[in-house]
């Protein structure tokens, strides 16, 4: 993801990219922490964040409950924007599915898939069970209740997530693939310009989408 977000910053001068492992002095004024690494260094970037009072924009998944734990207390000094997956298209996609059960009268099992790369770590995906959490939501008059979800690991896809929806007249089917890592970078780009802008507190890629949009 670093080299996605600093290919997606070069036609934009007003942005300066910088590994906080090379910064001697302390953070400048307009600066935010964008960090899609590992679980491994969160407590270390978390630590960094709050001695700077810097905002933060965080995409790393896997994190462990004491660590979420970590986020939000320091969401009380801080503004954090949190978030698994940081593509308009997940949110589109969430909107539509939104849409389809809502107006429909149909009762439906729910199925998630999501297809990565073999390095991928975490399983299921951040943004799978961002999805479950989402359709979790939903009455169990309009989803049965579990919600099933399948993991995959082939070559170098980016990221492939299906959810399959049956009902009485068959299955409908919602489907993002993601081409590049560009559409996240872009996308944690303009989280993180919003996110210098808000006072503390723990925000999520819809609290960015909806002031928006």
């Amino acid at each position: 993801m670093g080299d996605a977000i600093q290919e997606s910053v070069k036609s934009n001068s007003s942005i300066i990219l910088q590994n906080y492992k090379d910064i001697k002095d302390d953070p400048t004024d307009g600066a935010v922490f964008i960090d899609f690494s590992s679980p491994d260094v969160t407590e270390e970037i978390l630590d960094y964040c709050n001695k700077n009072l810097l905002p933060l924009v965080i995409g790393t998944t896997g994190l462990s409950k004491d660590q979420q734990d970590m986020l939000l207390d320091l969401s009380k000094d801080i503004p954090i924007l949190m978030a698994s997956n940081m593509s308009m298209g997940i949110a589109k996609l969430k909107k539509l599915i939104s849409t389809f059960i809502q107006k429909s009268n149909d009762i439906f099992e729910c199925e998630i898939t999501e297809i990565h790369h073999t390095k991928k770590i975490d399983s299921p995906s951040g943004t799978a069970l961002e999805l479950f959490n989402y359709l979790e939501e939903f009455s169990e008059l309009k989803i049965k209740r579990p919600i099933v979800i399948r993991s995959f690991r082939f070559g170098s896809v980016f990221g492939i997530h299906r959810i399959k929806l049956t009902g009485k007249e068959g299955d409908v089917c919602f489907q993002h693939i993601a081409s590049s890592r560009e559409i996240f970078a872009s996308g944690a780009i303009q989280a993180a310009e919003w996110t210098l802008t808000q006072s503390e507190g723990l925000f999520s890629f819809d609290d960015f989408l909806n002031k928006r949009l």
